[in-house]
């Protein structure tokens, strides 16, 4: 494979997760890009050559192996004296008890069709991580081009749709909003916030760049504030309470990365950018509801008690990944119920603790200290990754926006995700050469500038 092509797989890979990865309802779509993702996993099993991770990229590997070792666990089969003395497994024991059968073994799922359907969603984000930590399949500059330009395309769909009632990609949708390439307008506004730091990064670049022309560069400058404008009117036209609460910490977070040169500056913007997200997600759980096709009592809070007495009803074996929506109705007053029902817990955190218990919480815990640690030491560096920079901004919007909401069920945001992580985890050249030649030494890092080649 030539270095060209080898180099457009992670930036076609996520321009196709933002094309068709938009909602769980498309399944189709989505097969496919799970299939893209079993192929760039198997790329990366097979591959003669692959790149010397740092122990940040490591560390991110363990990370997604543990994550795909926490399924497979809660799919062993136990003996019936085992699993029927488990927390919140009272309900499937009186079910056997009133068919009068005989406990079988079970797994700790207690929906393992539900648990098994997971294994194919885990494929797009641990493929994009593989392909850029182990393969160095990616440019920077062309992977944050056809993220940019994904964007963009979602706004100007978005517009339409506000404009002339649609089209929109799937049955069922937030009605009369800009969802543009989403289902959920919310989930479309995680996207734009994800994308305004890596169009600082962009930014910021070109005044670094001293091999450029004044005029390249400024013209460069020029078009990225020109997305920076539709980015930021897709924000506003989206009309999602959770897009436009977090866009003020965002931008202030971009523009740091945007001035690399203005001292002291960038950090203090950074400063206020967090208090300020701090601020947006307490605010978005105190005063917003659920959604129109929510329950009349389902606002958000009341979805929270009742999530908090499922896992302390499970905790610490969890009722199982895909469990949610069958589990909470255990819990709902029937006499309340009308058309509409809970599917998610309306907080990623809340849902992952309910189904995978105490070792979920561990698993989650432990990728929290992995970002926040390589956060902090990417923005105390001496010289700076505009890209990593961006991408500890772009992660954050979506895990405080997952605190209030549910966009990393969607294959398009898990792809961001996850190539923000693996952009965090500093990926290093693996080119031979190389390593002859610094061998005892410190590699220089893969994303200097966007306009670095990855070798191999």
């Amino acid at each position: 494979m030539s270095a060209t092509l080898r180099h457009l797989t992670v930036p076609l890979f996520l321009f196709a997760c933002l094309m068709l990865g938009g909602s769980p309802q498309g399944i189709w779509r989505n097969l496919l890009l799970q299939l893209g993702g079993l192929a760039l996993i198997g790329w990366a099993l097979l591959a003669s050559r692959r790149s010397h991770p740092t122990s940040a990229g490591r560390l991110l590997l363990w990370l997604a192996a543990l994550w795909f070792a926490l399924v497979l666990l809660q799919l062993i089969p136990l003996p019936p004296q085992w699993w029927s003395l488990l927390p919140g497994r009272e309900p499937a024991v009186e079910g056997f008890v009133l068919r009068g059968e005989a406990l079988p073994w079970l797994p700790l799922s207690l929906a393992p069709a539900a648990t098994w359907s997971i294994i194919p969603v885990m494929a797009v984000p641990l493929g994009v991580i593989v392909a850029v930590v182990l393969l160095g399949a990616y440019r920077s500059r062309w992977t944050v081009v056809a993220l940019v330009l994904g964007t963009c395309l979602s706004v100007l769909l978005g517009a339409v749709q506000l404009s002339q009632g649609g089209p929109y990609l799937y049955e069922h949708y937030n009605t009369g909003q800009a969802t543009g390439l989403f289902a959920n307008s919310n989930h479309q506004a995680t996207l734009l916030l994800a994308t305004l730091p890596f169009l600082g990064a962009l930014i910021g670049y070109q005044q670094l760049d001293s091999r450029s022309r004044q005029s390249a560069a400024l013209g460069r400058i020029v078009i990225a504030l020109g997305a920076v404008s539709v980015i930021v009117l897709g924000i506003i036209l989206n009309g999602s309470m959770a897009g436009l609460a977090l866009l003020l910490p965002v931008a202030l977070a971009s523009m740091a990365i945007a001035l690399p040169s203005a001292g002291k500056a960038p950090r203090l913007l950074v400063g206020l950018a967090l208090l300020l997200m701090l601020a947006a997600v307490i605010a978005l759980v105190a005063f917003t509801e659920a959604g129109s096709n929510a329950t009349s009592v389902a606002t958000r809070s009341e979805i929270y008690r009742i999530t908090l007495a499922a896992i302390s009803d499970t905790f610490p074996a969890g009722s199982g990944l895909g469990t949610f929506r069958a589990y909470y109705r255990l819990y709902e007053d029937p006499a309340l119920v009308d058309s509409f029902f809970i599917n998610h817990a309306h907080s990623d955190p809340l849902e992952w603790v309910l189904e995978t218990g105490l070792p979920g919480l561990l698993l989650l815990g432990a990728l929290i200290l992995w970002w926040v640690t390589r956060a902090l030491r990417r923005w105390r560096a001496e010289k700076p990754d505009l890209v990593a920079l961006a991408a500890t901004v772009a992660s954050g919007a979506i895990l405080a926006h997952s605190l209030v909401d549910y966009p990393l069920r969607d294959a398009a945001i898990q792809a961001v995700f996850a190539l923000s992580l693996a952009f965090m985890a500093e990926p290093r050249s693996h080119s031979s050469s190389r390593r002859s030649r610094s061998r005892g030494s410190e590699r220089a890092p893969r994303h200097r500038t966007l306009d670095d080649n990855v070798s191999g």
